[in-house]
């Protein structure tokens, strides 16, 4: 076989705890580590044990050009994303190298492509939570006042909710002033939604109004070579725009529910997958990792970057995913003020099966790929138990705990 080393690949080492059963047989019960090392591998999103052995063979093969060598330990190594085979009739093996010449075809950063592959969720349900003997919670439940007291006697209380800074720093206060108008209310209006109407449908227009601010080009500019730069609502890394909407809608008047595509060029939705009502919410739900209140949103918004986009002008760029991932940041807060100003709710959420999401969506992962869902709706007339009550904060008339002065 021609074989060499993954290029995608990081070793790391680690000490676990173990019980060691003969010296316990023996009546001797003691702490013990096991030394282990393992392979981060970015073509199967997972860490790999690997023996003094396995390490040494890897570490023997090339990360480009090509070597001969054969054996059942290679197999296994190539099954676990370390190595890579050249012209494999083994499905899986030829989709791993297929997936390695992709990742470097798109330009995507060691770093950043660990990150992205070894986080990414499939078949997450956050309902299931570990509890008695692995008892399945029909949905999450809000924070009680006992579940909080629990969390903190375990863990300690939370950093303070005030950066305190030590030494002498030399302290201006500013004019407080206040706004109420445009954005400046939008801004304090603002606020994550769990509970919704679900009575009461959004009509198109007001999807129409949240697509065409929050996802739709504002203006552009054409440059040499085919080049083209687009201007959103929100910012973007390099004014390359490089993040796709796609939509699960559940409830909106004259839409029949389903999977779309957001066409910013021509401000048009492209049907992907028809669905039922309820298999809407039901895969919205799954998408969210069984977050029922976020899977019951009206209309689900799937932010996916074209990372060959953005890695084209930040090739294998150490800070090019970051990039990536504030792009998204962007574009969720703007659905949040333009949901505001329309009467809406709305969410954005990571917790995502992004693995889940790209397959249904028919989408690769590698030059486009899921970074979070985002959603909005109408608001219930009474609030999640998920939401908290925020009281007034005034700068110099409230102290930092929130009493008043």
């Amino acid at each position: 076989m021609r074989v060499r080393r993954a290029r995608y690949l990081l070793f790391f080492c680690d000490d676990r705890p173990f019980v060691d059963i003969e010296r316990l047989l023996q009546g001797i019960a003691e702490a013990r580590s096991l030394r282990q090392v393992y392979a981060l591998s970015a073509l199967t999103g997972a860490a790999v044990p690997l023996e003094r052995s396995e390490l040494e063979l890897i570490l023997s093969l090339p990360a480009e050009g090509w070597a001969e060598a054969a054996g059942d330990q290679l197999l296994r190594l190539a099954h676990a994303g370390t190595v890579v085979i050249e012209d494999s009739a083994d499905p899986e093996l030829a989709e791993l190298h297929h997936r390695e010449e992709a990742l470097a075809g798109a330009q995507w950063d060691l770093h950043g492509a660990l990150f992205h592959f070894l986080t990414k969720w499939r078949g997450v349900d956050l309902r299931r939570i570990a509890a008695g003997g692995g008892e399945v919670a029909n949905e999450l439940s809000p924070p009680t006042q006992a579940s909080l007291e629990a969390f903190v006697e375990r863990f300690g209380p939370p950093p303070p909710a005030f950066a305190e800074r030590d030494g002498g720093e030399r302290v201006r206060e500013l004019p407080l002033v206040e706004r109420d108008e445009g954005v400046f209310r939008a801004l304090r209006a603002r606020r994550t939604t769990r509970s919704w109407d679900t009575e009461s449908p959004l009509s198109l227009e007001e999807l129409a109004l949240v697509l065409r601010y929050t996802f739709g080009v504002h203006g552009y500019v054409e440059g040499p070579h085919g080049i083209v730069i687009l201007k959103r609502t929100s910012p973007s890394g390099g004014a390359l725009q490089p993040v796709e909407a796609y939509m699960l809608v559940s409830n909106v008047e004259d839409l029949d529910p389903g999977l779309y595509r957001y066409d910013g060029r021509r401000h048009a939705l492209a049907q992907l997958e028809p669905l039922e009502r309820a298999e809407a919410h039901e895969l919205g739900t799954r998408f969210v990792c069984g977050q029922d209140y976020f899977g019951a949103a009206h209309a689900l918004f799937i932010l996916a970057a074209r990372f060959e986009r953005s890695f084209w002008k930040y090739r294998r760029h150490p800070k090019a995913y970051t990039v990536a991932l504030m792009d998204a940041a962007h574009l969720s807060q703007t659905l949040y003020l333009v949901a505001t100003e329309l009467g809406l709710g709305a969410f954005v959420t990571v917790a995502i099966n992004g693995g889940d999401i790209e397959e249904r969506l028919g989408i690769d992962g590698v030059r486009e790929g899921v970074l979070a869902v985002c959603g909005c709706g109408r608001p219930a007339a009474e609030p999640s138990g998920f939401d908290p009550s925020f009281q007034p904060y005034v700068p110099r008339e409230t102290e930092p705990d929130g009493s008043n002065r």
